[in-house]
């Protein structure tokens, strides 16, 4: 019976191409949609997991409440991993990760600059699994000097794996041994290295428990009591860390991140790379199961559309014996068939356009992902869910009709809950509508944040990493040499630049009443040419000088954010201590920078000092209006010919700020992509239930044609009733995208108001109108336009 089912249903299917291929169209974008963004949600659920402890290890992260100010840094203590390891005996591991920031590393004639080569403690290994191509994982980082690297690297500096036993160096001239290679760190990990060097290769490197600055991770037993853990935690804090920080009015509280958390639910500044976030899989499951909903929605107004040439083959087959349910079997086995159909071609596409999603969603997810158990379930359930769920109401329909009337012509096309069939309209116009104008507001947010006035000049700034003692002592001389290229206008070095991390110190700070207070203050150094160089505003007082001879000594600037929080009159002359004791060094005020955005638009401006210093690891290079390369290669040369011992790599300042937003960049395209596409089936559902009305007024339309009504007034009548549908669906989409941006706005402290995008609302309420009239009006006119005798010649 199966088998006769199938053939009947395929014969159907190819007896009517048209319905067919529309059908099939909405599916396999449905599926193919879905299965994207499924395939996305599970890669972004992934993270870490790869870890065999990955349930039991956790991040220790550092919460720090100042008297006026609080914030989280995703590092610890150095010795706090010690403490751990040597005093707690539930802690069965503790591992540290030392950055060593950007270095110089050589082989031969090869040499690269490094940014994620990390020193860490030698039993990393027993803690995190990474498959090693070669070395022994217990012993690999006992020794100093020893280094594990990953495959890419090992390739760039030997063009070989099999490097066990070889040695590179780095810019000290310090020689590291290689005693291990693995396979890249997966990019579903919340923390990517390129090498791991031995922490005994800088014993000295003990730091204090006044200091943060390593990423520390502990291992705990099975199904062990967090709430145990944290009581640990407090101990070490009123032991150890209290007695540095109690006496500044300082509170540090510790905090444990499951790793697999970190990359979904962690929202702290510093990560060390890019996370992701846990409203955004909600919202690709709900865009992922709206196009399902909506694919199955066009299944059955199309079917339903179909009804009055199905109309007499229904009849016929109930006078010939055929019971209600085998009707309903065959309709859902062709609802079915039609699914496997559009899965078969979903799958041709994933295939041909996984690089694309790829690129769009910034992953790497291989084809064979789809062969994962969850995902071929989830494609076997999506089949299942269309066929059934999408032939089902016509199912009950169609196998509803009186055979009586039907072969007497008497047959109801009304027949069937229009009712029901409105509702759907509804909800699917609701849907697109809701997606319409959430794609519209994510886009305008973000042109905000490229668009907003940041406060300094990002545009044609070159950004050069000095990146070792003998060039930041260089520094001034390069940025005059800078200075005197052709196509360079200004050039400067600080510690910082806008869109990088910046240092915290614990200072004293003389208030409105000129009594001093320790407050902790995010500060850099910058030269005399900083501010000039940034575009920056001075706004009360004046610049660094270098007519000024104790600017070298005295002079620190500050920005509008720290003179809110000290709630200074008049900021000029009030005093920052800097250490203590016969070390003590004082600095006075000297000009108020206008605020800017030292960081992205997610986190409010924080109070801010600048100190003068010559000697920075940043070199900032301001470049002439006209050709952007010409200006490179001036500055390459004179790099070259400065310190010709070094490499020339640079970044531009504009791409470097920005890239803080390329995650939400790249979700917002993935979200603007399938609500486009989910727009495009919903359209497809209008065309059916256009089809279906026209149809159903097919002799009413032949009728008043005769009687003299033109084709404008026949439009407008059979449009109206979709009208009234799209209207209630845009009634609904409204209130619930007004919720939902307004939500998602609120993780930025600096956002476009909802009330100014009431252009958006009203654009996307035209937009429906407007496919609604354009594809209604496409059917009635061309029913109109038929010879009105074809209509009647049954009366």
């Amino acid at each position: 019976m199966l088998k006769n089912l199938f053939t009947i249903a395929l014969r159907n299917i190819r007896k009517d191409k048209t319905y067919s291929a529309i059908n099939i169209l909405g599916l396999t974008i449905g599926i193919t949609c879905s299965v994207f963004l499924l395939m996305y949600m599970l890669d972004e659920l992934s993270f870490d997991r790869y870890h065999k402890n990955a349930n039991n290890i956790y991040r220790i992260v550092s919460n720090i409440k100042e008297p006026d100010n609080a914030f989280t840094w995703a590092v610890a203590q150095i010795p706090l991993a010690d403490e751990l390891r040597d005093n707690y005996p539930e802690v069965k591991n503790a591992v540290r990760f030392f950055g060593l920031g950007r270095t110089l590393y050589k082989n031969g004639e090869k040499e690269f600059y490094e940014e994620k080569f990390f020193l860490t403690d030698s039993t990393v290994f027993d803690m995190f699994d990474y498959h090693f191509l070669a070395g022994d994982p217990n012993t690999a980082l006992d020794k100093p000097n020893s280094v594990v690297l990953t495959k890419s690297i090992a390739l760039k500096y030997f063009d070989k794996t099999d490097v066990v036993g070889q040695s590179f160096q780095n810019q000290q001239g310090e020689t590291y041994a290689v005693t291990g290679v693995i396979e890249d760190v997966p990019l579903n990990s919340h923390f990517i290295f390129d090498a791991l060097l031995s922490r005994s290769t800088m014993p000295q490197y003990q730091g204090s428990w006044g200091n943060f600055g390593v990423f520390t991770y502990i291992q705990l037993p099975d199904g062990y009591n967090l709430a145990k853990m944290d009581s640990s935690l407090v101990k070490v804090i009123r032991e150890k860390v209290n007695p540095v920080f109690e006496k500044y009015g300082i509170s540090i509280r510790y905090e444990l991140q499951r790793i697999t958390d970190i990359h979904l639910h962690s929202k702290i500044q510093d990560e060390a790379e890019a996370g992701g976030d846990i409203s955004y899989i909600y919202i690709f499951g709900a865009v992922a199961a709206f196009m399902l909903i909506i694919a199955c929605i066009n299944y059955m107004n199309l079917a339903t559309a179909r009804s009055a040439n199905r109309a007499k083959e229904v009849g016929i087959r109930k006078v010939m014996g055929s019971q209600r349910s085998h009707l309903m079997a065959q309709f859902i086995t062709e609802s079915v068939a039609i699914a496997f159909i559009a899965l078969a071609v979903s799958l041709v596409l994933i295939f041909s356009l996984l690089p694309l999603f790829n690129q769009l969603s910034n992953k790497q997810l291989p084809f064979s992902f789809v062969t994962q158990t969850p995902v071929m379930l989830s494609l076997l359930g999506v089949v299942v869910f269309v066929g059934v769920v999408g032939g089902s109401y016509p199912a009950f329909y169609l196998s509803g009709f009186n055979p009586v009337s039907v072969l007497k012509g008497k047959a109801s096309i009304k027949g069937g809950n229009a009712l029901f069939r409105k509702f759907l309209v509804v909800i699917q116009f609701s849907i697109s509508i809701f997606m319409l104008i959430c794609t519209l507001v994510v886009f305008d947010q973000l042109q905000y944040m490229r668009q907003k006035d940041l406060g300094f000049s990002k545009e044609k700034v070159i950004r050069i990493e000095l990146a070792s003692d003998d060039l930041i002592n260089k520094a001034p001389l390069i940025a005059e040499r800078m200075r005197q290229a052709p196509g360079v206008t200004l050039a400067a070095t600080s510690d910082s630049s806008p869109g990088s991390r910046i240092g915290k110190l614990l200072l004293q700070v003389e208030d409105n009443e000129g009594k001093l207070s320790e407050r902790g203050v995010d500060l850099y150094g910058a030269d005399y040419d900083f501010v000039k160089t940034m575009g920056m505003n001075i706004i009360t007082g004046r610049d660094f000088s270098r007519e000024v001879s104790s600017d070298t000594t005295y002079a620190v600037l500050v920005n509008e954010a720290m003179v809110k929080r000290m709630a200074w009159d008049n900021p000029i002359g009030k005093k920052f201590i800097f250490g203590g004791g016969p070390n003590q060094n004082e600095k006075r005020v000297v000009g108020v920078v206008k605020d800017y955005h030292q960081n992205s638009l997610y986190d409010a401006i924080e109070p801010l000092l600048i100190v003068l210093n010559l000697k920075n690891n940043f070199l900032l290079v301001k470049t002439k209006e006209g050709d952007i390369r010409e200006s490179v290669a001036s500055i390459e040369k004179t790099w070259k010919e400065v310190n010709p011992g070094y490499p020339f790599e640079y970044t531009f300042l504009d791409q470097d700020f920005d890239s803080q937003y390329q995650s939400d960049e790249k979700r917002s395209q993935i979200f603007t992509a399938f609500s486009i596409l989910t727009i495009t089936i919903a359209c497809l559902g209008l065309l059916g239930l256009a089809a279906f009305t026209t149809e159903q007024r097919y002799k009413e339309i032949g009728v008043r044609k005769v009687i003299g009504a033109s084709v404008r007034s026949l439009v407008i009548l059979v449009s109206r009733e979709f009208f009234i549908l799209v209207g209630i669906g845009t009634l609904l989409a409204f209130p619930a995208a007004w919720y939902f941006t307004n939500t998602w706005l609120q993780n930025f402290a600096y956002r476009i108001m909802l009330q100014g995008e009431w252009m958006t609302f009203l654009l996307s309420a035209v937009l429906a109108f407007s496919i609604t009239f354009i594809t209604v009006g496409f059917h009635v006119i061309r029913a109109a336009s038929a010879n009105p005798v074809t209509a009647l010649r049954d009366e």
